[in-house]
């Protein structure tokens, strides 16, 4: 059935063909209790003899580990038997949506649709935290979903035990299929080992979609019925801003959401006055760049099904970016109501469609806007997809003099997947559409990847015309043409101590619209070398040219600036992680070099200790040392971030952030005690402060308490 060999293995063209679990119905009543006592688990069918995916992928998994599935009328039940004789377990903490690579866990992956490119995970570890997400793209998740399911965890003599029950009306589904594709992993950390149910390369991720099992329905499973869930908060602040006098500033606030499934797998939001003062605040960063950095987009509302609306584009080409929705220069704007429809049709049709209402802010000179978004996607091939998208904002005074305010953005995305994620591209037009039309109002890009355990290959070539300004999105460069090359070659050797080392080299060249001169390119070489333990070191080389097509200054804090004028330098470093699964981690990387027409020294620092598994502390120290001769001005910038992540119970966590940043001169203090009363249902208590660090004087402060609970309908 399968060929191995010390270097490569070929799989089945279908593992789904192959690897086939029978559901039968539970003959009784489960009970969440991790002890697996019921005839049900007894009569299930087993998922057993899980395959290494890391650090090797040519074998039988060491660490034994057996899964069972069976279903009732309302849920769909997993349990797990892990075997280990050393029960002394690596955990983050007990915080909801845990890291899979640094804990000890036992995750599923559910492909409801059988499209291959969108599902489900649920985890937990040993200690019995919990941690679900949605796959998009065949292999890309995000944490940021939540939802109701229940399970526990038990510890015994040379195993552990996990019990899950997810209810149907969680899950996305269609209830005349009779076959889902699933498959089960585990993560024995202590003892470095990767393993799947389904025999997955080592150079994916045991998550891959393409590479599934099928679990086998006795019945079609049916509807839950209605799904309706009303969700209200209530909100107290108080704040005081130092710098403009204005204090104390109390309020009081209320809002909600509402979910309703309008199929088991289209499913409508609607968010009245929504909040999101309880969401953590940005990581601050020392930029040196001459564009905008990318923050990402951090509230609840946005990111569920973010992978429909957000995947179009590039990271640095997006036509729709939420972040602009809400949010001015870092201030909030009210949104007073919006509502999202986004699910699948069927296997092949998604759609997304949302709309959002700001209110004006005279504060910030802010008039509200209406915000639309549609998105329409079709599975094409095995595993590809179509997607075309359309973004408009409108100013509110459609009949007056803001009738013609708008900003609109058009496009279409081919994604293709190969059935076995070997090969991955995009290929995408975009055109913007404002009320005086201009020429280069357009951005278009091709990117194309081959994967083997042995070696990667990429190509990504872009174009953004001068005049494409999506205001809904993120675009920090316009009217230059990008070409990035990457090459990556892994040696594999046959040795107890080091799992791979290789070669890394990539180009990037920016040139100009008219493509008459060379604007920036970097050329980038770097040997890495991946230890069995974990560590992970390498050294690299970049060879930099920059033309200054504006002053520009090179410290980022208004000091003189840069002329006009072509700069090439070079720098050397190398980075080094410690083993993660020791209490105490650290790491770090650096390197010296020229910097325009002066030098550079850079390093980071970082180091946490763990205390399993209340939770952990760490500290980043990151420090450019910038020397340029007169008359521009040197700079020592310093940034150190300190984070307290406390898991006091499964139910109360407090993190706590400490940033202290001489760039802009700000020390910021954010502390967020979080507690989960009942499932889904939260009291947050957010407290911030931010100092002027030229004369340690507090710029302003604010303190939140905000209470949500779930009803289910």
């Amino acid at each position: 059935m399968w060929v191995t060999s010390s270097v490569l293995w070929a799989r089945p063209l279908d593992s789904s063909a192959t690897y086939r679990l029978r559901l039968k119905r539970a003959s009784d009543k489960i009970i969440i209790d991790g002890k697996l006592d019921e005839t049900s688990w007894r009569e299930a069918d087993a998922a057993k003899d899980f395959f290494q995916n890391f650090p090797f992928d040519t074998s039988l998994a060491r660490s034994k580990t057996e899964a069972f599935v069976t279903y009732d009328e309302s849920h769909l039940y997993i349990a797990a038997v892990c075997y280990d004789d050393e029960q002394e377990f690596i955990v983050q903490s007990l915080r909801r949506d845990f890291s899979f690579n640094e804990s000890d866990n036992f995750s599923v992956y559910i492909d409801a649709l059988n499209n291959k490119t969108s599902g489900f995970t649920f985890r937990v570890s040993p200690v019995g935290a919990q941690g679900e997400g949605l796959i998009a793209n065949g292999d890309n998740v995000s944490l940021n979903w939540d939802n109701k399911w229940i399970s526990e965890t038990r510890i015994e003599p040379g195993k552990w035990i996990a019990e899950m029950a997810i209810p149907f009306n969680t899950l996305r589904f269609n209830s005349n299929g009779s076959e889902w594709r699933i498959n089960f992993a585990r993560n024995n950390l202590k003892q470095n080992e990767r393993s799947s149910w389904i025999p997955i390369p080592r150079n994916f991720f045991v998550l891959n979609l393409a590479y599934m099992g099928t679990l086998v329905w006795d019945e079609p499973p049916k509807s839950a019925g209605a799904n309706i869930s009303l969700i209200p908060y209530t909100i107290g602040s108080n704040s005081a801003d130092y710098l403009n006098r204005n204090f104390p500033n109390a309020t009081f606030n209320a809002g909600g959401d509402i979910k309703f499934a309008v199929t088991p797998s289209l499913n409508l939001d609607v968010t009245l006055n929504p909040d999101f003062s309880q969401v953590n605040v940005d990581r601050q960063v020392t930029n040196l760049d001459r564009f905008s950095i990318f923050f990402p987009e951090q509230r609840q509302f946005f990111l569920e099904n973010a992978d429909l609306f957000a995947s179009f584009g590039f990271s640095r080409i997006r036509p729709f970016f939420s972040r602009q929705i809400g949010l001015s220069n870092g201030q909030q704007i009210p949104i007073i109501a919006g509502a999202r429809l986004s699910g699948n049709l069927d296997k092949d049709w998604r759609i997304g469609l949302l709309n959002m209402q700001t209110g004006d802010k005279a504060a910030l000179n802010y008039k509200g806007n209406n915000y639309s978004v549609a998105v329409v996607q079709r599975q094409v091939l095995a595993r590809s997809n179509i997607s075309a998208i359309f973004v408009n904002r409108q100013g509110n005074n459609f009949g007056g003099v803001d009738g013609n305010n708008f900003n609109r953005v058009a496009g279409v995305d081919f994604n293709f997947i190969s059935d076995d994620s070997r090969w991955l591209g995009k290929l995408f037009y975009h055109h913007n559409f404002t009320p005086v039309s201009t020429p280069s109002q357009y951005a278009t890009a091709l990117f194309l990847r081959y994967d083997q355990p042995e070696f990667r290959l990429e190509w990504n070539h872009e174009f953004i015309g001068q005049n494409y300004n999506p205001e809904v999105g993120f675009v920090p460069r316009k009217g230059v043409w990008r070409f990035e090359p990457i090459g990556e070659y892994r040696f594999y050797p046959q040795s107890d101590v080091l799992n791979n080392h290789g070669l890394f080299m990539r180009g990037d060249m920016y040139r100009s619209q008219d493509f008459l001169q060379t604007l920036d390119r970097t050329i980038e070489v770097a040997y890495f070398f991946n230890f069995q333990n974990t560590v992970e070191t390498g050294v690299f080389y970049n060879d930099i040219f920059t033309r200054l097509t504006a002053p520009f200054d090179a410290t980022g804090r208004n000091r003189t600036p840069l002329p006009i004028g072509d700069y090439n330098y070079r720098l050397i470093g190398g980075w080094f992680s410690s083993d993660i699964r020791e209490r105490f981690t650290f790491g770090g990387d650096a390197f010296y070099g020229s910097y325009f027409n002066g030098s550079r020294v850079q390093y980071l620092a970082r180091a946490a200790y763990r205390f399993q598994p209340f939770g952990s502390i760490g500290v980043n120290l990151q420090q450019n040392f910038i020397t340029l001769p007169a008359p521009y001005e040197s700079a020592t910038l310093t940034l150190v971030g300190t984070t307290l992540d406390l898991s006091l119970t499964q139910n109360l966590f407090i993190t706590t952030f400490l940033q202290y940043n001489t760039q802009i001169q700000n020390m910021n203090l954010n502390a967020r005690m979080q507690w989960r009363f009942a499932p889904m249902s939260d009291v947050f208590l957010v407290y911030t402060d931010n100092y002027d660090t030229n004369v340690f004087g507090i710029r302003n402060r604010g303190i939140v308490m905000k209470v949500s609970y779930w009803f289910n309908v």
